[in-house]
């Protein structure tokens, strides 16, 4: 029972560092250009489920403004895709 603690999800920052936002801006704008180029979904549900959540983890290291702006139009693909549109 001592080793409980390794099981604990990490999701404190390390000390003294600061995300890096430009990798976070790549990832999150090539995480939505797929979905906007995609006909049909290219992920699996699982994967999109976990894909939206880290979208929105990264988006929060943004400024509120562009973070609400990327997770919005993200959204708005995952609806759209999920509608078969």
């Amino acid at each position: 029972m001592t080793q409980l603690h390794l099981f604990q999800p990490r999701v404190e920052a390390l000390p003294g560092r600061q995300p890096d936002l430009v990798y976070i801006r790549k990832s999150l704008n090539r995480l939505l250009r797929m979905a906007q180029e995609a006909h049909i979904m290219p992920w699996s549900v699982s994967e999109t489920e976990s894909l939206e959540r880290l979208f929105s983890q990264l988006a929060a290291s943004l400024p509120a403004d562009e973070a609400q702006n990327l997770t919005s139009e993200f959204e708005s693909e995952l609806a759209r895709l999920r509608s078969g549109r």
